[in-house]
């Protein structure tokens, strides 16, 4: 019968991530935001949500070169 010729080691339980692996919560609330952005979007681009208009910003008239 065949032996194994490596041996696995496993981290510990408090290490079953790694370092900089976000928790699991992290993925569902960037779903969330990408859900409720892409749905601001659509409903924005069917018309069915209005955005405030934005007042123009007064321009100042063009100087006279000979003054």
């Amino acid at each position: 019968m065949l032996q194994p010729s490596e041996t696995v080691t496993r981290p510990d339980p408090g290490l079953a991530r790694g370092k900089w692996e976000a928790p699991a919560w992290a993925f569902w609330v960037a779903l969330a935001v990408i859900v409720a952005g892409t749905t601001l979007y659509v409903l924005r681009r069917a018309g069915r949500l209005r955005m405030p208009a934005r007042s123009p910003t007064p321009r100042k008239a063009p100087q006279d070169p000979k003054s």
